[in-house]
């Protein structure tokens, strides 16, 4: 995305990301989802562990579960 003026994210930057989303089904009624996302930009933008520093990217990991019983329409 360009983001020029930095209407969208405060400040004129590209910002640009990959996402690779698993999903895997232990037995009906009980998934889980997993996501990987590596975010980007032209400039520092992203925080770090230091006070002030920004970096020009991030990474995050995300896994979640969804569990639900009862009839459901087009279940795998």
């Amino acid at each position: 995305m360009s983001d020029r003026g930095g209407l969208f994210s405060g400040t004129t930057q590209a910002l640009k990301e990959v996402t690779l989303t698993g999903q895997y089904q232990f037995y009906l009624g009980f998934m889980m989802f997993e996501e990987w996302r590596r975010d980007f930009s032209n400039r520092p933008y992203f925080l770090t562990d230091t006070l002030g520093l920004l970096q020009n990217g991030q990474t995050t990991a995300t896994a979640g579960m969804v569990w639900w019983f009862g009839p459901k329409a087009n279940s795998r």
